[in-house]
């Protein structure tokens, strides 16, 4: 068995329990500082979710608590528990997900009293990056809290990697080795293949392996997407817009029907000050 996941196992069984973390924090120089501390367990559902999704990809909400340090101007952000959604519909490139989960992970916050954190998604064999389509369809509409985060892990590469807003409406959603880091899984020594390397318990968070998943196609092995190009037509979540549907482009309409509400009112008034002054008995000489 691995040494680190050894050695947090024994932890985990003290009197006084500790709780296996990954600390990630944002780089020297952010217009924004933010420190985030993730249990491993949250990594974990990750993991297993995003395999057994494979080859398609899929994502969810992250929950916990937030805290801000008004002298250090710093947000601090532990993340106790990751949410997956069920998709109602998915491929290698995106996925879909109605208001059921939203209302879900809203009635669980309320009754455990716990931060919508953000959310997580996967690129599968894709890279760290948000492509416009994550940001303005999901990110800017879902999470516009100045504290929430998107998480996004490529399980067939074992990285992951946050974005968090920078100022008012403002995230850097481009790869950043900066903002990387691996995620290793841990095997127990019978499942360990022969000659492997263990992982760098300096810098990989170790999360236990989750039961085995089918491998995933061919096709899908064989995807390349080059983050630092044009976003693809969607390389992310799509939020269902009949259900989701609340962004900028969604409230057109709705302005639209204000205005012709307003215009009827003004015409019912109209009409009425007209019937005051000069309906029967009350028009001019």
């Amino acid at each position: 068995m691995d040494s680190v996941k050894r050695r947090l196992i024994q932890d985990a069984e003290r009197v006084n329990p500790i709780e296996p973390v990954h600390v990630w924090r944002s780089p020297a120089g952010a217009a924004v500082d933010m420190v985030v501390v993730a249990h491993l367990d949250v990594y974990s559902t990750m993991h297993e979710h995003a395999t057994e999704a494979l080859p398609n990809e899929t994502g969810g909400f992250l929950v916990g608590r937030v805290a801000y340090d008004g002298a250090g101007r710093c947000w601090h952000l532990e993340i106790e528990r990751a949410m997956p959604v069920q998709p109602e519909s998915q491929n290698p490139v995106h996925f879909t997900f109605t208001w059921r989960d939203v209302d879900r992970v809203r009635s669980y916050r309320e009754e455990q009293n716990k931060a919508l954190i953000g959310w997580y998604h996967t690129h599968p064999d894709l890279g760290i990056f948000l492509s416009e389509t994550d940001l303005e369809r999901t990110h800017r509409v879902l999470f516009n809290e100045p504290f929430q985060v998107a998480l996004v892990y490529d399980p067939v590469r074992g990285r992951a990697g946050y974005f968090f807003w920078e100022g008012s409406q403002r995230i850097d959603a481009a790869p950043a080795a900066w903002r990387e880091f691996d995620i290793a899984v841990a095997l127990d020594d019978d499942d360990e293949p022969p000659g492997a390397v263990p992982a760098d318990e300096e810098s990989a968070p170790v999360i236990d392996a989750p039961p085995a998943a089918a491998s995933p196609p061919a096709a899908a092995a064989n995807m390349e997407a080059r983050p630092g190009a044009a976003p693809a037509p969607a390389l992310n979540v799509v939020t269902d817009a009949p259900s989701v549907g609340i962004g900028p482009d969604n409230r057109r309409p709705v302005r639209i029907l204000w205005t012709v509400v307003a215009a009827i009112l003004l015409m019912i008034v109209g009409l009425g000050v007209g019937y005051f002054w000069f309906g029967p008995g009350r028009g001019l000489p």
